[in-house]
Formats: C-alpha cells, sequence, structure tokens
C-alpha cells in the first residue's frame, strides 16, 4: 500500500472521529477561543490541509536524526503525596512522575529545558532532560521543589558531555517562502488547520506489565520517606535514544486563547489529538520502519496520560513549492478527554528565536521566572566553583566539571568544602590503579588512567576505583590479575 494511500485512510478516520465527536470537540474549543462557532466540524471541512500537512510532516521526520527526538524530564527523588487541586492525591504509578519537553541551545550557547513538570518532584537536589541517549541535569536542592507549582517550566541546564550522546534541537516550522509569492502563501497556510505529530514515548512504558508500573515498584523504590526514581532515571535515558512514537494532532487556528497555569495566565493555542490506535498505528508504521513492535504497543495506550504534558507538536506546512521543513509550533500544557479517542489540547509556543532573553521572557509569561532565575544563579555557580577547583587544586578542567557535576550547586563556599573530598579520592585511585598496571607489568596501559578516572568519578571510592579500573582494562584480559 502506498504512502498517499495510507495518508487517505488515516485523514478518513481523522474525519471521522471529529466528525463523531464534533459537538463536543466544538465546544471545549470554543469555550477556550471564546467563539461561537462549531469549531469542531471547521476542523473536519479542513481536512485535506490537514492530510498534506501531516504528510509533509512524517515525510520530514522520517530518517532525520535526533532533532524530533522529545526530551524526557525526570528527577532523582520524589514526593510521596502531592496537593493537587486542594486534594491530597498520592503517587501510585510511574507516569505522575516524568514529563515531556525540548532541550534547545540558545544563541548563546546555553541549554533550556521547556517542558512538562510533575507537582510530585522535589525532595532531591538533582533534575535531568534526557534527549537522544543525552543527558542535561541542574543540582540545587532548591529547583526540584520549585518546579512543582507549574506544568511547564523553563530551566537552564548543563550538559554532562563525558557521558552524553550526539544530539540535535528543533527548530521552528519553515514558512512557505518563495521569491513571488512567499508572503501570500505562507499567509494562507497559517490560517488554515494543519496536521502535526506529537513524537513521544508513552507506549514505551504502557507497554509494560502493570508491575513495572507500580510505585514503589522495579522503577520506582522508597528511600527513607520519600521516593528514589534512579532506576526511572536510568530506564528514561536509555528510552529517550529509541525512535519516538508518532501521535496525530490537529492544530487548530483561530484568536489565541489565555489559559490559567495555575499561577499565570498564558497566551496558547488549541490542537486536537486523535488517539485511535489503528489510525495511530498506520501513522507509526510510516515513520517508524525497523521495529513493528513498537507501533504494536499503541493499542496498550487507552487515553491522554499526564506523562504527555511538555510533549512537543510538529508541522510542516504543504505549499505551492512543495513540502517545507518540519518545526516544532508548540508544546502540550494541557489536555481534555473529549468523546471517543479524540482529545482537546492547548499548546505554548516557544520563541521563534533562540535567545537567552526570549527563554528568560516565556519563562515570566508562564510565571516561572523564579525557577528560571534560580537555574541561571546555579550554573553560574558551577561555573565559578570549576575554575575554582582548577586553580585550588591545580586539576583538569575535565576532572573539576566532573567532580562539580556531584554536588549540590546552592552555595559555592559550601560547594567547594564538598569538593575536597572527590580530590583526595581521585589521587587514591590514581595511585592504586597505577599500582595495579605496574604490578601486571602491561605499562602500555598508564596512558588510560587519567582518562578513565576523570570519567568514572564516584562519590565512593569503592564504586570510583572499580568502574576505573573496569575502564582501564576494558580491552584487556584481567583473570591474572590480583589485587
Amino acid at each position: 500500500m502506498s504512502i498517499s494511500s495510507i495518508l487517505s485512510e488515516i485523514a478518513q478516520g481523522i474525519e471521522k472521529a471529529i466528525s463523531d465527536a464534533a459537538s463536543e470537540v466544538g465546544q471545549a474549543l470554543s469555550d477556550a477561543v471564546g467563539a461561537a462557532s462549531a469549531v469542531g466540524s471547521e476542523i473536519s471541512q479542513d481536512i485535506e490541509n490537514i492530510t498534506n500537512t501531516l504528510g509533509c510532516t512524517v515525510q520530514g521526520m522520517k530518517d532525520s536524526g535526533y532533532t524530533y527526538y522529545p526530551a524526557l524530564g525526570i528527577v532523582n527523588r520524589a514526593i510521596k503525596n502531592a496537593n493537587i487541586n486542594g486534594k491530597v492525591e498520592p503517587v501510585s504509578n510511574i507516569f505522575q512522575l516524568f514529563r515531556h519537553g525540548v532541550v534547545i541551545e540558545s544563541a548563546e550557547g546555553n541549554y533550556y529545558y521547556v517542558g512538562g513538570a510533575s507537582p510530585y518532584w522535589g525532595a532531591g537536589k538533582d533534575f535531568f532532560a534526557l534527549q537522544g541517549g543525552a543527558c542535561f541535569f541542574i543540582s540545587d536542592s532548591s529547583i526540584p521543589t520549585l518546579m512543582r507549582k507549574a506544568n511547564i517550566i523553563v530551566v537552564r541546564l548543563k550538559r554532562r558531555k563525558l557521558t552524553s550522546a550526539p544530539w540535535q534541537q528543533p527548530n521552528p516550522p519553515e514558512g512557505c517562502s518563495t521569491p513571488v509569492i512567499g508572503w501570500f502563501e505562507t499567509a494562507a497556510e497559517n490560517s488554515r488547520d494543519a496536521g502535526g505529530v506529537m513524537p513521544n514515548y508513552l507506549p514505551y512504558y504502557t507497554s509494560l506489565p502493570f508491575h513495572a508500573l507500580k510505585v514503589p515498584g522495579i522503577l520506582v523504590g522508597i528511600s527513607g520517606d520519600k521516593l528514589s526514581a534512579t532506576a526511572l532515571k536510568e530506564s528514561l535515558k536509555l528510552t529517550s535514544d529509541q525512535p519516538p512514537v508518532p501521535f496525530i494532532v490537529a492544530r487548530t487556528v483561530g484568536t489565541p486563547f489565555q489559559q490559567k497555569n495555575p499561577n499565570a495566565v498564558i497566551n496558547g493555542m488549541m490542537a486536537v489529538a486523535v488517539l485511535d490506535s489503528q489510525l495511530q498505528e498506520k501513522l507509526c508504521n510510516l515513520f517508524i520502519t525497523q521495529d513493528d513492535s513498537i507501533c504494536n504497543s499503541l493499542s496498550t495506550v487507552k487515553g491522554f496520560s499526564d506523562a504527555l504534558i511538555g510533549a512537543p507538536v510538529f508541522t510542516a506546512y504543504s505549499c505551492l513549492s512543495g513540502c517545507k521543513e518540519p518545526g516544532i509550533v508548540g508544546l502540550v500544557a494541557s489536555a481534555t478527554q473529549l468523546a471517543g479517542p479524540v482529545v482537546s489540547l492547548v499548546l505554548v509556543p516557544l520563541p521563534t528565536a533562540y535567545t537567552d532573553q526570549a527563554f528568560e521572557q516565556l519563562a515570566s509569561a508562564l510565571g516561572v521566572q523564579d525557577v528560571f532565575n534560580e537555574s541561571v544563579r546555579a550554573l553560574g555557580n558551577a561555573r565559578e566553583v570549576i575554575i575554582s577547583l582548577q586553580s585550588t587544586y591545580h586539576i583538569s578542567q575535565t576532572l573539576a566539571s566532573a567532580i562539580v557535576d556531584h554536588l549540590d550547586w546552592n552555595d559555592r563556599e559550601q560547594m567547594m568544602t564538598d569538593a575536597k573530598p572527590y580530590v583526595e579520592n581521585y589521587h587514591k585511585v590514581v595511585e592504586a590503579i597505577r599500582s595495579l598496571v605496574e604490578k601486571s607489568g602491561e605499562m602500555f596501559l598508564v596512558g588510560r588512567i587519567q582518562e578513565c578516572v576523570e570519567s568514572t568519578v564516584d562519590e565512593d571510592y569503592e564504586t570510583w576505583l572499580d568502574e576505573a579500573t573496569d575502564c582501564v582494562y576494558s580491552d584487556v584480559d584481567r583473570r591474572s590479575i590480583t589485587y
């Protein structure tokens, strides 16, 4: 079956799903935009453009590397109960503890996570954004607690370069610009409803056995009176390097509306997602060709999950000159489950210019300026302490940066105090491995010692020694070596 015929089937399915739920969709969207017309019916009337733009989006996103991979946000420790709409709600499953988003590098060279936040985050110092196997993070005990007051956050992060995989960031959509009718064509496309794709990792986890989803359980344990999400974080990191699953989205046009977020009023746009597993599987099979099991898992998605908050929505315009490059049009800020498989989405647009100032303005608009400011301050502390460690202890920038990755970045003086044992253990680990290498007589390994020790920094001396030794001898038979 050709791509065009599959897209035609998907289009018919979208039209039917939206048509069946038209009155409910129309009411939900009308309430949001303050319009009197049945917007759901209008969407079904623009199905041709939705289909064309959906096809362009899928075509542009296929085999495109990490550009369209969403980020996954998670903290290392969480609280067991959260106050949600005035009611205390306990954690019962992993979907309450992670969110989707994007990681973007500004023109000034700073990394930002813009995406979902969970009301259960807090109790630790580390927040991680995992995208394409790459790890971005911030280590400040005040930040996870600040994050949980909003559903979309903007936070500056440090990239863990030694262990990070290749990474590419999403861009805004390309317009229909041509030398002759570019402005007219772009205006025409922007004034019509458009199909799009919401890449996400939800089916990777809804397809797991029930016991793997429970909290506490395999992926989230109990540490004192808090929850430890370290295993879930490691799982998300591995998953983030896999192809995301595409969900069908129709972005609607109309007057931007305002929504309370619970501590701010934000400008947003509307979209409709059609979470019909059969339609989704057809789209998925166009998108992911190397592993059928991923698309088969779509039947385990029973509706919208809070884990999808922050998920990016991409659109590619279908122009007279052909399909344009897909780009991100917004992040899912909230959702309402409507009739059947239809979900009404509120999208928060990202800045079209990726500058530090633009992200600061977005944070202010979202009411999360305090989170943003604290992250900027914490990153500043981390950078200053890296320089201080280099000059004080005459160590490399690589080692200083790796040590800082294990500290709480809240206070510079305390960071220097907490860093000292790491420096002392570094010298001990180097000497211990050097002695081992000399004893084994394999002196050609000496040149690997520093790199391996610097790349395996751990707060526990024995763990650090074991991992660094394994690194040095990774390609050598160690059966004859004795400690």
